[in-house]
């Protein structure tokens, strides 16, 4: 929205003209986010002929408002119309425009820009910017191509001799996505990313227990292509596609739904209460969330639903009686729990990140874990293993899960992290501290670690506030995503300022750091473990919560080097901070085990089918 420049006219024809993105504030960001997942839960809601959304639209026993929601959330176009709404009720209030100039707009920000103008009476021009919008035609005719292309793959793998054409049965099938598998040829050696250390004490425990399921391309979707869906895999013998494990005649159910996702577009938008349903404050948003309704039902139905025969068909050809899966939450998650509840396989869920507070994926109502008609609610594994009782007090109070389906077995790569800490020795953290430009006895190293894109708008206020202090040096660990000369334009000839090298080992910076700096990366909370401060810019964000349990420090960009000072030099900060961390550890259980992975799969291993 930076390029994205409002005009606001007075009476007497005088114009003041600023970025929309000047006007989102953080707390704006804040509301916009909660507002936007309120309005889509709300649709569930939307009667259709007698039924709701969440009933009206099947597939076979389940419902399809499952899928729905995250595509509504992953799209991000109502979160973009809501914040225009909301930046320019902001822009009225300073400003009470006789007529508002909207240029250089997306067309979701201008549609959401004239609703605005016709609900508050300011006529509304959009000049420049505001290109078709997107079209869902080549996308929902994608699901069934790349169906096709995905079995003439395993046609050319079996050709080529790679793999059984016959899966032997297993007791669990741990569903991973492949192209977070890394090959043998990797320096950690061929294992899953997220939850290697997991399947490893599986296999020590029990060997021929385990199938590795491999759902989607090698490629991750940065850089996927069409054509991927062909390739074969030659380097991750281990795992088994799951488009191996499911011929076509699995998925004629999915086929047939996609045949008909145009007439399903049609009727999704078409249900006597969705046009209401598009208000927002007064608004009318139609021309955005009907958009986006179409692009369900075109796209997200049609895959999920071929997602489920995969799913199902794995299942059936393992002949397993438990499912694992760390993706329990997303798309392909809640296929696989689906089509094991339809089976009476037991279903689990691994915790592989932090579970932010605003993230629908896990928010829901008590409602939707109800049964509703023939519908069995959501699909909640059987167990979802999580890292700590934080999690777990989440997931129960804003994601209406029950107690019992709930269990903590510790993060394994926070025990990973602990015990690589604990072997680094002086000279290790000395030899680090000099690799990021620390020269002088005395200085403070200070370790930013956050994603650029989420930072920027803060690393001027950060940059000045070292700048003025040679006694702080701050190292700059860029995010793996994302290229690090985005950098050097703010450090360029500053002495106290580096990047750090893009290999950098993260526990050895984190066992030379004096303190950290950060906007939404849990790295942070790890640093409540570690005994390391932190401290937390752009508030409020997804860390706001435990600055407000006072377990980090916050600042604004006024008061980021006051804030610096105190983290790193105010003893009765320091004091008072690693005080209340080491509370807030031993309260939610947030300390690394070390036992993690073997808690995790003792668990596993006990559950047998329903």
């Amino acid at each position: 929205m930076a390029d994205t420049h409002i005009i606001c006219v007075s009476g007497t024809g005088i114009e003041r003209r600023q970025s929309l993105g000047a006007l989102i504030t953080p707390a704006l960001a804040e509301q916009a986010r909660a507002d936007t997942n309120a309005w889509i839960k709300s649709l569930r809601r939307v009667p259709y002929g007698g039924l709701t959304m969440r009933n009206r639209f099947r597939y076979r026993d389940d419902s399809l408002w499952w899928f729905t929601e995250l595509y509504l959330q992953k799209m991000r176009q109502l979160d973009g119309a809501v914040l225009t709404v909301l930046a320019l009720e902001h822009a009225q209030a300073d400003d009470a425009p006789a007529r508002l100039i909207i240029e250089g707009a997306d067309a979701t920000t201008a549609a959401a820009a004239l609703a605005f103008g016709a609900a508050h009476g300011v006529p509304t021009d959009i000049r420049g910017g505001a290109g078709a919008p997107p079209r869902m035609f080549w996308s929902g005719a994608q699901v069934g191509v790349t169906a096709a292309l995905s079995r003439a793959r395993q046609i050319t793998a079996r050709a080529l001799g790679a793999g059984r054409t016959q899966p032997a049965p297993s007791a669990i099938a741990a569903f991973v996505h492949t192209a977070f598998w890394r090959g043998a040829t990797d320096p950690d050696g061929g294992q899953e990313s997220y939850i290697g250390p997991v399947l490893d004490a599986l296999a020590r425990t029990a060997p021929d227990a385990v199938s590795l399921v491999g759902i989607g391309p090698r490629q991750n979707f940065t850089s996927r292509r069409w054509w991927d869906a062909m390739a074969t895999d030659h380097d991750a013998p281990a795992i088994r596609p799951i488009e191996s494990l499911a011929p076509w005649a699995a998925l004629q159910g999915s086929m047939a739904l996609w045949r008909t996702r145009h007439a399903l577009a049609d009727a999704i938008v078409a249900g006597e209460g969705i046009r209401d349903a598009a208000a927002f404050r007064g608004c009318d948003l139609w021309p955005v969330l009907s958009r986006e309704l179409r692009g369900v039902a075109q796209v997200q139905w049609p895959w999920s639903a071929r997602a489920m025969d995969e799913a199902g068909a794995a299942l059936d050809a393992l002949e397993c009686h438990t499912a694992i899966t760390y993706a329990e939450a997303g798309g392909w998650g809640r296929a696989v729990v689906l089509e094991a509840r339809r089976r009476g396989v037991r279903s689990v869920g691994l915790q592989h990140g932090f579970i932010y507070r605003h993230w629908l994926n896990y928010l829901h109502e008590p409602d939707e874990m109800l049964a509703n008609g023939d519908d069995a609610g959501f699909p909640a594994p059987d167990q979802t293993l999580l890292f700590d009782h934080y999690a777990e007090q989440h997931l129960r109070s804003a994601g209406a899960f029950p107690a019992t389906r709930l269990a903590v077995t510790g993060s394994p790569r926070l025990d990973d992290l602990v015990a690589r800490i604990a072997r680094l020795t002086d000279a290790d953290r000395q030899a680090t501290r000099e690799a990021v430009g620390v020269v002088e006895a005395g200085q403070h190293l200070v370790v930013l670690t956050a994603k650029f894109t989420e930072v920027q708008e803060m690393l001027p206020a950060l940059i000045d506030a070292v700048r003025a202090r040679p006694g702080i040096c701050l190292a700059i660990k860029a995010h793996p995503a994302e290229n690090a000369d985005v950098y050097t334009p703010y450090i360029d000839g500053l002495a106290n300022v580096a990047l750090a090298p893009a290999d950098a080992d993260l526990a050895r910076l984190l066992a030379a750091a004096d303190a950290l700096v950060t906007r939404n990366s849990t790295v942070a909370v790890d640093g409540l473990v570690l005994g390391l401060p932190a401290l937390v810019i752009g508030l409020p964000n997804n860390l706001s919560p435990f600055v407000d349990a006072g377990v980090m420090l916050g600042a604004g960009d006024q008061t980021v080097g006051n804030a610096l000072e105190r983290l790193l030099y105010d003893r009765e900060t320091r004091t008072r901070l690693k005080t209340a961390a080491r509370e807030f550890v031993e309260q939610y259980g947030l300390r690394a085990r070390g036992t993690a992975a073997e808690e995790t799969a003792a668990i596993i291993l006990t559950m047998g089918p329903h």
